[in-house]
């Protein structure tokens, strides 16, 4: 039995998604973060190697039965980055079926617009925009350069936000703010400056990102740094998409603008206010 595959490789985590091609037989799976740009090469390869070792035990899928497979995955939009990429997929599995790999942003913009033709925003763990015309398939994007760089308008850059104001507020340099209770909780901690080895000793991504949704709960609670903070990141994301459509220019038919990721899809005030 011939199969499929696909892989979403997001910041936070890394899913692949198998399918015979008459359909009738299917797989999820589901395991570490594989963005090299957190995570490192050999990170990439351990989400690899504990994917397709899960998939290994789904007896319909046996390996040199696969036809072809593509992975998105996030920080390896450089050419040189997907080549390495599908060089360690082939070392982990012996694949030799045609295989493709590019940033998590391209699936992304096909599956929410149906086509090439549009613009898609996503702000989950990282943010980034972007869109093409099917007359001029080159993708352009705004964005996507990472937490340290960029990632504005991101789950990190709100959960970090958040961070910075309680701090802010506990050294009596910043407004009164229902974050710094909510930053002890989140982290479990019971000092502010146990936040010191929490983040420079132990960095997680994905927990910063996490506090985004205590950062909401606390706009929802009236809290005017917390609403500050949110109105800030709809501006900066709106700016993302609107730098992509100037430079992408007149589509063909009614422009159609997607949003996707865990920010925007968990926060119905952020994505009316954009």
């Amino acid at each position: 039995m011939k199969w499929i595959f696909g892989i979403d490789g997001g910041g936070t985590s890394a899913r692949l998604s198998a399918e015979s091609l008459d359909g009738i037989e299917t797989a999820k799976l589901e395991t570490l973060s594989m963005n090299p740009r957190s995570v490192g090469w050999e990170g990439t390869r351990l989400s690899l190697r504990l994917l397709f070792r899960a998939l290994k035990e789904e007896e319909s899928f046996p390996l040199d039965s696969c036809a072809a497979g593509f992975a998105g995955v996030a920080g390896i939009g450089r050419t040189g980055d997907r080549e390495k990429f599908l060089a360690i997929l082939r070392e982990e599995t012996g694949l030799t079926c045609p295989l493709e790999a590019d940033t998590d942003a391209l699936p992304a913009l096909v599956g929410a617009l149906g086509s090439r033709e549009g613009i898609l925003l996503i702000a989950g763990t990282g943010s980034i925009a972007l869109g093409s015309r099917i007359s001029n398939p080159v993708l352009v994007r705004s964005g996507g350069w990472g937490h340290i760089l960029g990632d504005e308008g991101s789950a990190y850059d709100v959960g970090r936000r958040g961070i910075a104001a309680a701090l802010r507020y506990r050294d009596k340099r910043g407004q009164q703010t229902l974050l710094l209770d909510f930053m002890l909780a989140h982290f479990g901690i019971s000092d502010p400056f146990l936040m010191i080895p929490e983040v420079y000793e132990n960095f997680d991504k994905a927990k910063i990102a996490g506090f985004a949704s205590q950062v909401g709960r606390a706009r929802d609670a009236g809290d005017k740094v917390a609403e500050g903070i949110f109105e800030s990141v709809a501006q900066e994301l709106a700016d993302l998409v609107v730098s992509v459509a100037e430079e992408i220019g007149e589509t063909e038919g009614e422009r159609r603008i997607s949003m996707t990721g865990g920010l925007v899809s968990n926060d119905n005030k952020l994505s009316k206010a954009l």
